[in-house]
């Protein structure tokens, strides 16, 4: 006989467990599938010698201000009670910019960030007040849009959003244009288009503004324990509201009725019924493969179809046997050529050229204990995407990694002296690994590319076109990014609550 849950949620990603975790919250049965043998996703940390290395997270936001106001993500933490199992480490610096021109570190304070710009780029001092003003008060209004929404109310006059109007449906590099002419002042206030997926002349200016809201209201923060705390604390408190997981379990169909879900079956040919199912899985894979093609409008295949698989990464995750600081790693995020030639940076990513762009991640500046007394954790990004990667014959999958690798070892070097020769441990992966632990195809980090006509609120909606079905995660609204994944599974979980109050 079949066991019978509330809901099923597939998938321990963020947007998964936050989902489950609120559900279960309500005093609702839910069952927890993942096919993997730990939670999180890309919130997970993995082992090499005697280093830990944090699978993904490089900034956190979301969590407090400098006076200690709590932020979004904080506050949805501690509603579902998973905020006071976490200690979270405040960043003091936003990032570093360095290239042939430009060496600048950012303070996470937006009074302070605007005078280091100002001193340095005198010229450019009005421009760079309006352009942090306009990034503020465009997400004031598109906060206040979706409030409205939520209100049912039907006033979206220019008068009342016009920051949105003016400047919502433009690029990054648009806005950015008309505030700022020095290349040099563009090089340093473009790196987190890293943490956006697409370069300035393709981001939203929304999009990049919600980056730079987040960072300069609450400054960035990481994880004590890593990642991992977070997913585990996401489990701990799952747990304690009487949900079920099940590891190494996938799901290979979910079953449809007269156009309403009924459960799922899992790969051990398990079933399971369900009144509800969430979807922490990618859309497309989630209703063609798992629902079915007989059952997923065509409407839905030609929207899915029309959009961009994201990008992946190659990360190379090394253990020094030295303190940061030998090498001169005095900051946590540093963007290295990531500030000009962006747009060549980019379009590397679409072949197996060595990246020029690099983030390079020092975590033992934030967190002094995050490796044994003595060494240091580093971990080199690049954008990458999933193709050219597809392309190389299995029994050359090694030496490419490998020759590639030593391309961003070269770009590290260039900045960091000596990094090569304190190097104790090195693993690398691709976006072959991405896809591989997490089923995303191409391995993609944020879902689908976010261009203006798949981002915002123009992003994937949570309710799938079968009944009783809701998606989760990078690929729906608000998009990819850690907080941004955890908010997705709130809305998601709150959806499914919807239909199991009704």
């Amino acid at each position: 006989m079949a066991k019978k849950y509330d809901a099923v949620v597939i998938g321990a990603g963020l947007g998964g467990m936050s989902a489950a975790t609120l559900i279960a919250k309500q005093g609702k049965s839910v069952l927890l599938l993942e096919r993997h043998n730990i939670p999180g996703g890309y919130a997970t940390s993995f082992c090499r010698g005697r280093f830990e290395f944090d699978v993904a997270l490089h900034e956190l936001s979301g969590v407090k201000s400098p006076e200690g106001v709590p932020g979004d993500l904080y506050q949805y933490l501690t509603a579902i009670g998973v905020a006071d199992k976490v200690e979270f480490i405040r960043m003091p610096d936003l990032y570093r910019v360095v290239d042939d021109n430009i060496d600048m570190t950012l303070p996470a304070n937006r009074d302070e960030c605007e005078e280091m710009l100002m001193e340095e780029f005198p010229g450019e001092a009005e421009g760079i007040e309006n352009f942090f003003d306009t990034t503020i008060n465009l997400m004031k209004d598109y906060k206040g849009i979706i409030n409205s929404a939520a209100a049912r109310s039907d006033d979206f006059s220019v008068d009342k959003f016009p920051t949105f109007v003016k400047n919502g449906m433009k690029t990054y590099g648009e806005v950015l244009d008309t505030f700022v002419k020095d290349e040099r002042l563009k090089s340093v206030l473009s790196p987190y288009w890293g943490y956006a997926g697409l370069p300035p002349s393709k981001v939203p200016f929304q999009l990049m503004s919600a980056i730079w809201d987040a960072f300069l209201t609450n400054p960035p923060h990481h994880i004590r324990g890593r990642c991992q705390a977070l997913s585990n604390a996401f489990m701990d408190t799952f747990f304690e509201s009487g949900g079920v997981v099940k590891f190494n379990t996938g799901v290979k169909k979910i079953n449809v009725k007269d156009g309403k879900v009924t459960g799922v079956v899992t790969d051990e040919d398990e079933e399971v019924t369900a009144t509800v199912v969430v979807s922490n899985a990618n859309p497309l894979s989630t209703m063609i493969n798992l629902v079915g093609p007989e059952n997923t409008p065509r409407e839905f295949q030609r929207e899915m179809n029309s959009k961009i698989i994201g990008f992946s990464t190659v990360n190379l995750y090394i253990g020094l046997d030295c303190p940061s600081e030998t090498i001169g790693a005095t900051v946590h995020e540093n963007f290295l050529n990531m500030g000009s030639g962006i747009e060549e940076a980019w379009e590397r990513g679409f072949t197996m050229k060595p990246p020029e762009g690099i983030l390079f991640t020092c975590y033992n500046v934030t967190d002094p204990l995050f490796s044994p007394p003595g060494t240091s954790v580093i971990v080199m990004t690049a954008t990458a995407y999933a193709r050219p990667w597809y392309m190389i014959p299995p029994d050359r999958y090694v030496d490419v990694k490998n020759r590639y690798a030593e391309g961003m070892l070269e770009v590290g070097e260039k900045y960091f002296p000596g990094l090569r020769e304190h190097i104790e441990v090195i693993e690398v992966a691709t976006p072959v690994t991405n896809m591989r632990y997490t089923g995303n195809p191409g391995g993609a980090i944020y879902g689908t590319d976010q261009y203006l006509s798949d981002s915002g609120l123009l992003r994937l909606q949570h309710k799938a076109p079968v009944d009783g079905l809701f998606f989760a995660g990078a690929w729906t609204i608000p998009g990819g990014g850690f907080q941004p994944s955890i908010a997705a599974g709130s809305i998601a979980g709150g959806r499914a609550l919807g239909k199991l109050m009704k």
